[in-house]
C-alpha cells in the first residue's frame, strides 16, 4: 500500500529510501541478476568480462563475492595510491592474491610536488582522478559505490550508469545499506581489513580532506610517517613553485598563505575539507 497521498507521484527520494528499505535477501537476489543480466554485454567489451574496481574496503569485498556467486566471469584490480593504510595493503595480500595491482609512475607525494597540482582538497581532488579512478577504459566495470554514503550520489548514481568519462559502469549495491554490508559479510564469513574493528569507518588514502580535521587528526596519530611526508611533500612543493605564476601569468593560489608553513596550516587547518565533494568526474557528467 502506497504511503502517498492520493494524486501525489513518488520524489526521488521517496524512491531511494523504498529501495534503502528492502530486505537484504531481495537485494542480494536483485544484486546477482544485475550481475548476470549485464555479463553478455560485459564479454562484448572484454573477454575477461566486467573489470571490478577493488579497493579492499568492505564494499569492494561484497561485490567481489556478489560476483562470485553470480557466477560472472571477471577480474579484480586494485589501484595503489602509494599512500594507503598499510594494515589495508596487507589485508589484500593476504586475503585477495587473485586481484591486480594498477601501480602508478610515481608516488603520490611525488606526484604533488613535481606537477604543481598543490595539496589535495575537498574541492580538487585530482588525486582521485590520478590514482584512484584510472583503470578499465573499454571495459564494464563493478564498483562498490552506495547510494547511503552521501546525498549527492543518492541524486547522481543508479545501479547502471553510462559516463562519458568511463563508460559502463553497474553498482550492484548502490541501494544497501552500511547494516546491509555488514550482515552479508557475517552471513558468508568474509574477511575484512582489522582497521574497520579498531574504529575506523573509512580506509582511504591517509590524509585525505574528506576525512575533516577530526579524520585527518586521528589517522596521523595512528601514522605518524605519513604526516611527516606529507608536510615534506607540501613544503617542497611550495618552495619548488613558489614566485612561479600560473598558466595565466597569475599567482598561484598558496601564495596568499606566505609561506610552506601557512599552507600546510592552513590544510591542516580542517579548511581543506570544506564545500561538496566531487570524488568522481562521474558525479559531473553523468548520463543516468
Amino acid at each position: 500500500m502506497s504511503d502517498l497521498l492520493p494524486g501525489f507521484e513518488p520524489s526521488e527520494k521517496d524512491l531511494v529510501d523504498r529501495a534503502l528499505a528492502q530486505p537484504l535477501e531481495d537485494k542480494i537476489r536483485r544484486s546477482i541478476g544485475l550481475l548476470q543480466m549485464y555479463e553478455a554485454g560485459a564479454l562484448k567489451l572484454s573477454p575477461d568480462g566486467y573489470y571490478l574496481a577493488f579497493s579492499g574496503g568492505k564494499d569492494s569485498c561484497v561485490i567481489k563475492q556478489l560476483a562470485i556467486e553470480a557466477g560472472v566471469k571477471f577480474k579484480a584490480f586494485y589501484n595503489l595510491t602509494t599512500i594507503d593504510p598499510p594494515e589495508l595493503v596487507l589485508f589484500i595480500k593476504q586475503h585477495h592474491a587473485d586481484v591486480e595491482w594498477n601501480k602508478p609512475e610515481i608516488p603520490m607525494l611525488k606526484y604533488l610536488v613535481e606537477k604543481a597540482k598543490g595539496v589535495p582538497t575537498k574541492l580538487m581532488r585530482w588525486c582521485c582522478e590520478v590514482y584512484k579512478e584510472h583503470g578499465g577504459n573499454g571495459c564494464f566495470r563493478i564498483v562498490g559505490v552506495r547510494v547511503e554514503e552521501s546525498t549527492a550520489r543518492a541524486y547522481r548514481w543508479r545501479e547502471f550508469l553510462q559516463s562519458p568519462t568511463h563508460g559502463l559502469m553497474l553498482a550492484p549495491i548502490a541501494y544497501w545499506t552500511d547494516a546491509d554490508v555488514w550482515a552479508f559479510i557475517r552471513s558468508r564469513n568474509l574477511p575484512y581489513c582489522e582497521l574497520y574493528d579498531q574504529g575506523f569507518s573509512r580506509l582511504g588514502c591517509i590524509g585525505c580532506p574528506l576525512a575533516g580535521k577530526s579524520g585527518q587528526d586521528r589517522e596521523f596519530a595512528r601514522w605518524p610517517k605519513y604526516e611527516a611526508m606529507w608536510k615534506r611533500a607540501v613544503f617542497k612543493f611550495y618552495d619548488r613553485w613558489h614566485g612561479v605564476p600560473n598558466r595565466k601569468g597569475e599567482p598561484r593560489y598558496f601564495e596568499d598563505f606566505g609561506s610552506a608553513q601557512g599552507l600546510w596550516d592552513w590544510w591542516r587547518s580542517g579548511k581543506s575539507s570544506e564545500g561538496e565533494a566531487q570524488c568522481f568526474q562521474e558525479e559531473m557528467d553523468m548520463n543516468t
